[in-house]
């Protein structure tokens, strides 16, 4: 069985304030505002690849990592946003939130607001949660019952026809 106490704490030792926003000035800071210009030339991609002048996020395609480390590091880094996510979403609207994350080792994460908590710490929905790991992919599935559908429509065709 799966250790299923992998909870996220978001006060644990990445804190997150709910007052805390990284892109605005702190109190005691002057705020600098950038008014659009001529010289903004950040969106303008005719120049060609400037290095060392990217500001900002790079997109990636969302496709599978094949390096098994920066596979861990992107693992671990949209782990800690997605938990922080969750959190967020309880604490503005007052949702109840279970969220599961499950490593490619099998290490389970979790995040539950207190009504869903019961739902990963009572033996029976450890064993709900380990019984649907242990199942086999539901597009596999899906893609086995559709093969299966289509074999018995031949059968019945063949019946019909004969």
């Amino acid at each position: 069985m799966q250790n299923l106490s992998h909870d996220y704490d978001p006060r644990g030792p990445q804190s997150f304030s709910p007052h805390y926003h990284p892109t605005a000035p702190l109190p005691d800071q002057p705020s600098i505002i950038q008014q659009g210009g001529d010289d903004d030339t950040d969106d303008d991609d005719s120049s060609g690849n400037k290095p060392g002048k990217r500001s900002g996020r790079r997109k990636i395609k969302i496709e599978y990592i094949q390096d098994k480390s920066r596979r861990h590091i992107s693992f671990s880094k949209r782990k800690a946003g997605i938990m922080k996510k969750a959190y967020e979403l309880s604490t503005l609207t007052g949702t109840q939130v279970l969220l599961l994350v499950v490593s490619e080792t099998g290490l389970v994460y979790t995040f539950t607001t207190p009504k869903l908590q019961p739902l990963v710490t009572k033996p029976e929905g450890k064993n709900l949660i380990q019984s649907c790991l242990n199942a086999p992919d539901s597009h596999d599935m899906m893609l086995n019952s559709n093969s299966n559908q289509h074999l018995v429509r031949k059968k019945k065709k063949s019946v019909v026809k004969k």
